[in-house]
């Protein structure tokens, strides 16, 4: 998430590189499968158009006479399609693989927290919401299926 927030990133592109390297980990598990275009299709369809260009991460401001920071989130005019997706992705496994995750099933779990996380911070809990609603439906589908 630090390195999304460094690069300032925005939520589309976030999404779209972590969807690109949490779709290589699951064909690498289970082959390539619909179920995993499907989910990247609805991913790419879940982002409002005002909520594209939003950059990933929050600006601090202190409120008037207030000692907490409150945060905003902030547009970015910065779009990196395509190649910088695919290297976006690449940096992002590069991170988690040197992070020496567990197993697998933790590098996939660090993908789609951060996906989560990118878009509650982003977008608010209530899109969050949903949006784990969609990977839930991934990860419903394909629960104690075995690795092939």
């Amino acid at each position: 998430m630090r390195l999304l927030v460094k690069r300032e990133t925005s939520l589309a592109d976030t999404l779209d590189a972590l969807t690109a390297l949490l779709l290589h980990q699951l064909s690498s598990m289970f082959g390539r499968r619909e179920e995993f275009f499907r989910f990247c299709e609805q991913v790419s369809k879940f982002l409002g158009p005002t909520e594209r260009d939003l950059a990933v991460g929050w600006i601090p401001t202190r409120p008037p006479g207030g000692l907490e920071f409150t945060l905003h989130p902030r547009t970015v005019a910065m779009v990196e399609r395509p190649d910088g997706i695919l290297r976006l992705a690449t940096e992002v496994g590069e991170l988690i693989t040197r992070c020496e995750p567990k197993s697998l099933e933790h590098a996939l779990e660090a993908i789609t927290g951060t996906m989560l996380t990118a878009v509650e911070a982003t977008c608010g809990r209530e899109r969050a919401d949903e949006f784990d609603a969609l990977i839930g439906t991934l990860s419903r589908q394909f629960n104690g299926r075995r690795v092939q």
